[in-house]
């Protein structure tokens, strides 16, 4: 007797071992399935309490707002180069770091310290470099993951020097009247700069500008501190951004120049004309002129010391008048004034005088000519 069912292929074989050991991870899975759930959550929790018990775990954290620091700038200048730009608006940088979980909550962009290194650079022109940062303390704070957005684009040039630029002090204003002001003293006459090359070969001048019309007696000396810069010999300002100036023969750069003044009360003084001659002239001669060179004198001093010689009247005597006894021609001579001696400034102890000398015919011809 023939059967009519043919024995299954392997594959078909194959297929339903497959279908069996599926049914076996499902009854798998579903048997007890509340059990397994409920063991799954409880590990889940177990694992939390653990991690948030374990403060030593790390934890990644975004930190922003950290300071860069520029280093070895010295040894860039020592390998004559200078940074001209790009570092101007390098402020901050923010940073990924890998924190222990103590500290997650507390820590700061103080933790950690960011650099760019610019002993980096090797040759003038446009250069990348990028930012680098550590924790302070790598126990308490961790370790830098990654910098964000580390590249800074940078411009540089030659590095130069200068020596003996010369100050300049350009004054502005006008001196208040009645007051005289003595020469400026500055605090450097000299100055070294150095910098960008191309901008310190030109520099022919340090100039300081000052405001003389804010001159006070009650302020003095008058010392001014004042910003400086640099001009070229056309008169053109040069850009002082990148310039260190330092005074001549010293190492300590300055940004601005100490200016001292002396102040004190001024009058003019008239020379009196009727103290000046002695004798008459020849007989049949007259004076016809008398001349001062020059009329007045300037005294400058304390408001005490100056204060007869401000009342009306006041003047200035010679020690010795001229002597034009039996004289039929002009005389000049150089006489010395009668000057006190508490003055700070006086501008001359001398006038020359000129005492024309003419025939009596001649003399009177001109004054009737000039009533």
């Amino acid at each position: 007797m023939m059967k009519n069912d043919a024995a299954p292929s392997p594959s078909e074989q194959e297929k339903k071992k497959e279908q069996s050991i599926g049914r076996r991870l499902l009854n798998a899975l579903i048997h007890n399935w509340g059990w397994k759930v409920a063991s799954l959550a409880l590990a889940v929790c177990l694992w939390g309490v653990l991690i948030t018990q374990d403060t030593s775990l790390p934890r990644t954290k975004t930190i922003e707002g950290v300071r860069v620091s520029v280093t070895n700038a010295t040894t860039l200048r020592s390998n004559g180069l200078i940074v001209v730009s790009g570092l101007e608006n390098l402020d901050t940088v923010s940073l990924r770091a890998s924190v222990p979980q103590r500290n997650y909550n507390t820590v700061a962009a103080s933790n950690y310290i960011a650099r760019l290194d610019v002993s980096q650079i090797q040759s003038a022109g446009e250069q990348t470099l990028k930012i680098t940062a550590t924790a302070s303390n790598t126990s308490q704070y961790g370790t830098v993951l990654e910098v964000l957005n580390p590249d800074v684009k940078l411009v540089v040039e030659e590095y130069g020097t200068l020596s003996g630029v010369p100050v300049e002090v350009r004054r502005l204003g006008d001196v208040p009247e009645g007051i005289y002001a003595t020469s400026i003293t500055r605090s450097t006459e000299l100055v070294d700069i150095s910098g960008p090359k191309s901008i310190v070969e030109k520099a022919a001048r340090c100039v300081v500008e000052y405001d003389q019309s804010t001159l006070s007696l009650s302020n003095s000396p008058n010392t001014v501190t004042l910003p400086f810069y640099f001009e070229d010999a056309e008169g053109n300002v040069l850009d002082g951004t990148n310039i260190t100036a330092t005074p001549r023969g010293q190492v300590t750069a300055i940004q601005r120049i100490t200016l001292t003044q002396n102040v004190y009360a001024m009058t003019r003084v008239k020379v009196d004309e009727n103290s000046l001659l002695r004798g008459e002239p020849a007989e049949g001669y007259a004076v016809s002129n008398i001349r001062v060179i020059p009329t007045s004198i300037t005294l400058a001093g304390s408001e005490v010391a100056i204060a007869p010689y401000l009342e009306e009247g006041a003047a200035l005597f010679p020690y010795d008048p001229v002597d034009i006894s039996g004289q039929s021609r002009t005389v000049s001579q150089l006489l010395y004034l009668n000057t006190p001696g508490n003055m700070d400034y006086i501008s001359n102890n001398t006038v020359q005088v000129v005492v024309t000398i003419l025939p009596e015919e001649f003399v009177k011809l001109s004054t009737d000519s000039n009533p």
